[in-house]
């Protein structure tokens, strides 16, 4: 990067928003609550009363995570409350003789029931159910035509009005590609990144049962096989749950459809990792994808990517949609995406209070809150004797957990730091 760069130097900027990359994921104990409930639902949908239960008997049929859960980038939605939306596969032979809708109308049938669920809604392409905190997208995949391509088949397209129809698709392939295109992350960030979760992390999700609580509570002791993979901590996925974070708060008064998650997945893998930080890793993502849909929208074309697993997969077959819609998607994609870039690049370069503010326009109000008060804690130095390090010329603070010194950083003088002068209502 040229020597003006502002995104050669920013360890704050990064710093904050590991933070609220923390904030908006599941807790490991979300996730070992998420992880049971997978479980619970192949129990539920084998189980003797389940429509489902003969198709799910011959050691082939699967069930398993896929789109954000399975890729390791769920976060939580919305402004005011706090929700998690993982999805779900379940695949067998579909009878011949059934049509376009029967799948899902057996599904959700199967579906009745459920532990501790509080409703259960039927979709275009799957059922919901629907938990406190947490919804969970289960689709059936038709296997029968046993595609030469690992788990690749069809799922069942079926709206309240117009025709149903079959959509080839491979979520398990997919899931693959990009876990390999980002790759299990450089150590130093993982590192850092599980000092933030440690510190901050939330638990969210409510026990459905006491039967719920004996089994999170002896996951420590006794791991089960996963049924929904690891933890992925590459920079690029951090870079990703940011991105959804910002554009679910964008979209959330929108009159335009938002743009599928794996959309901005793909584009993520394509991307690939930038080395110079979080920062610049958000931003390139964030100007590249916005650059390609003007493009687009020069060319009056639409992007049309493909499952690199399967290219009869359509990842965006429903966005953007057609003619003079599509391109109204694609520019207001692409306006949001370029407010971001901007933001960022003024954030690079600005004071620590400023960069706090931004993060309520950005990431949400409460969002914005908690990280405030985070870096309130962080940088007491009533109860910590470790100096808190200051970078010359910049003004740039680093808590001494997060970065080494060096010859360019200095010790903070001593004094305490309070939630009112982050929030900018303090002017000494």
């Amino acid at each position: 990067m040229a020597d003006d760069d502002p995104f050669q130097k920013t360890d704050t900027l990064d710093e904050v928003l590991l933070d609220v990359a923390a904030l908006i994921e599941l807790s490991r104990r979300d996730r070992t609550i998420a992880e049971n409930r997978y479980r619970r639902l192949k129990e539920h949908l084998e189980r003797s009363a389940s429509p489902l239960a003969i198709y799910l008997v011959d050691g082939q049929s699967l069930i398993y995570a896929q789109g954000s859960i399975a890729t390791s980038t769920t976060i939580v939605s919305g402004t005011e409350d706090d929700r998690f939306d993982v999805d779900a596969i379940v695949e067998i032979d579909v009878p011949e003789d059934w049509n376009d809708d029967r799948a899902l109308d057996i599904l959700e049938e199967s579906l009745q029931g459920f532990p501790g669920v509080v409703a259960i809604k039927r979709c275009t392409r799957c059922v919901q159910l629907q938990f406190p905190f947490m919804h969970m997208d289960v689709t059936i995949l038709d296997r029968r035509q046993r595609i030469s391509i690992a788990r690749a088949g069809e799922i069942f397209h079926s709206p309240d009005r117009g025709p149903s129809s079959r959509v080839p698709s491979n979520p398990w392939g997919f899931t693959n590609w990009f876990r390999s295109a980002v790759g299990i992350g450089q150590a130093l960030f993982t590192e850092r990144l599980n000092r933030h979760r440690d510190a901050i992390a939330k638990n969210r999700l409510q026990y459905l049962d006491e039967a719920e609580r004996v089994v999170v509570a002896e996951a420590d002791q006794h791991e089960l096989p996963p049924m929904i993979p690891s933890r992925l901590d590459a920079q690029e996925a951090v870079a990703l749950k940011l991105l959804k974070r910002y554009l679910n708060l964008r979209y959330e008064t929108s009159t335009l459809p938002r743009p599928p998650s794996i959309y901005l997945a793909k584009r993520t893998g394509d991307v690939g990792f930038v080395p110079h930080g979080l920062t610049a890793q958000l931003f390139v993502l964030a100007d590249s994808t916005a650059k390609v849909l003007r493009q687009h929208l020069a060319a009056e074309t639409r992007p049309e990517e493909e499952n690199p697993s399967y290219r009869s997969d359509k990842i965006n077959d429903r966005w953007p949609r057609l003619e003079a819609a599509g391109a109204s998607d694609m520019k207001g994609l692409a306006e949001e995406l370029e407010h971001l870039a901007v933001r960022l690049n003024v954030m690079a370069s600005v004071s620590l209070a400023e960069i706090s503010k931004a993060i309520d326009e950005l990431f949400g109000e409460r969002i914005g809150k908690e990280q405030r008060a985070i870096l309130a804690r962080r940088y007491d130095r009533r109860s910590d004797p470790a100096p808190v390090l200051s970078e010359r010329r910049t003004g740039a603070i680093y808590a001494p957990a997060i970065v080494a010194a060096s010859e360019a950083l200095s010790e903070v003088p001593r004094h305490n730091f309070h939630p009112l002068e982050l929030d900018g209502e303090d002017d000494d």
